[in-house]
Formats: structure tokens, C-alpha cells, sequence
């Protein structure tokens, strides 16, 4: 594995019968970034996240996980390392039928652990790092607003206290003011967990107000990877179009390109 890279990805190909997602990308998750994946609808940016715990098996190239290859791995192997990650899926994916509680408490649960006791503590603990209480934990995921499904969901994947942490849309369908609070809580996670993550997202300010590099899928490959800056310095239609346009521009810090008429 390239030194600093958490997650390495070689030579990635992905089809789904006669469609190509992928065609040969290489990418470095780097251990302690923040790496957003950005890209047009049909892109391949969820299918490559869920590559990168082999949630979805690529048609051809090399996962590296912690320096594991997880598409050779044990199931002992791939055992351990479903405990050093959490995954926060769109729209929350919260089991309807179990109280905020019990949807924390799942993965501790499926990993092993019996004793009732230490999981209400850890549930208790997760809820509060992201906002919410034990009385929450009584709650049913229908009683909840959008924003407060997104915190239960990002609590139960931080309950086994991963090292990396994979977000698909975290914002969406999420106000304003609720998705600027949720860039904020995952910012300062972040730092106070010593997290590498990893997110899907198609906001602007998202992209610039809580990741370190950028990578820029388009035409079945990267495009472009780096900050903010760098990524709007390459000179392709897609990053033209998405980057440059007013909220492009906003979100760069641009002041807006006045209009004469």
C-alpha cells in the first residue's frame, strides 16, 4: 500500500452487464483527510464508495483497505475490518420498525456484544456526540425530522468507533440551515475522532466547507483530484459547468461576475 493512503484503489473497472461505470481509476483515501466525490448523475460516485468496503465488487482492480486487499480477504479478515469503519447511508437507511435506540445499538449488537448495560451506555454516548439524548433513543425513526434522522444514522456509524467513516449524501434533502449544522458536527467529529472519511455529495458548499481534496468523476474516470482550487483549475466541460456557474462560484469564494444590460 502507497504510504499514506488508508484506502487504495488500483486500476478500477466496474461494469453492469453491457455499461462501464469505471474504466481504470486509481485513487488514495489518505489517512485523516476529508475526500469528497463529486460527479454527474450515472457517474459511479455511490458505486465507488460502496467499492471501497466491498459493499459492491469491481469487475476488475484492487481494493486495499488497512493495507488488507479486500477482495482476497478472509471472512475472518473482513470481520475486523467492518469494526474499524461506519458507513452513513442516503437517506439514512434506519430500520423503521426499531426505536433511535435499537438502530444504534444494531451493529454493537451484530458484532458480539451481550451485555445490555455497556451497549445503553455506548448508545447514550453516541446520541450525544451528535446532538441527541436518551430520551431520543425512545423515539420511533417516523417521529423524527430529516436532520435528526441524519444524526442517528451518523451515530450508529460511529458506534463501533470507527477509523474511517463513509458518507453518501450526507446533506440531502436537508434545509439550508439543517445541512450547514450537519457539515459543522461531522467537521468537528472529525478532528476530535482522528477520522479519515470519505463522502458522496453533490453540494457546493458541502465540498468547500468540509473537504480537503476533491475527486471529480466524469467520462468513466477522475478527472480531476485535489482542493477546491486545483480542481476548478483543470479545464474540463463537467468542472466547467458545475464549478463555475454561480453557486461554483459563491462557494470558491468568487464575488458574483456582475451582469450589464
Amino acid at each position: 500500500m502507497t504510504d499514506g493512503c488508508l484506502v487504495e484503489m488500483r486500476g478500477i473497472v466496474t461494469r453492469f452487464g453491457e455499461e462501464t461505470v469505471h474504466k481504470g481509476i486509481d485513487l488514495c483515501l489518505q489517512r485523516g483527510e476529508v475526500l469528497g466525490l463529486v460527479g454527474g448523475s450515472g457517474s459511479g460516485k455511490t458505486t465507488l464508495l460502496r467499492e471501497m468496503i466491498g459493499l459492491l465488487r469491481p469487475t476488475a482492480g484492487e481494493v486495499r483497505v488497512f493495507d488488507i486487499d479486500i477482495l482476497t480477504a478472509s471472512m475472518r479478515e473482513l470481520a475486523g475490518l467492518r469494526q474499524r469503519w461506519g458507513v452513513l447511508f442516503q437517506h439514512g437507511a434506519l430500520f423503521s420498525a426499531l426505536p433511535v435506540a435499537d438502530n444504534v445499538a444494531f451493529p454493537l449488537r451484530e458484532f458480539g456484544i451481550r451485555d445490555e448495560r455497556l451497549i445503553r451506555r455506548i448508545v447514550d454516548l453516541k446520541l450525544s456526540l451528535v446532538g441527541l439524548t436518551p430520551r431520543d433513543g425512545r423515539r420511533m425513526p417516523a417521529e423524527l425530522s430529516g436532520g435528526m434522522i441524519k444524526r442517528v444514522a451518523l451515530a450508529r456509524a460511529l458506534a463501533m468507533e470507527p477509523e474511517l467513516l463513509l458518507l453518501d449524501e450526507p446533506t440531502s434533502g436537508l434545509d439550508p440551515v439543517a445541512s450547514e449544522r450537519f457539515v459543522e458536527l461531522i467537521d468537528s467529529l472529525r478532528r476530535d475522532l482522528a477520522l479519515t472519511v470519505a463522502l458522496v455529495t453533490h453540494d457546493l458548499d458541502t465540498l468547500a466547507d468540509l473537504c480537503d481534496r476533491i475527486a471529480v468523476l466524469a467520462e468513466h474516470r477522475l478527472v480531476a483530484i485535489g482542493d477546491l482550487a486545483e480542481v476548478r483549475a483543470v479545464d474540463h466541460p463537467f468542472i466547467r459547468s458545475y464549478f463555475h456557474g454561480t453557486r461554483g462560484r459563491r462557494a470558491a469564494g468568487e464575488q458574483p461576475v456582475a451582469e450589464h444590460g
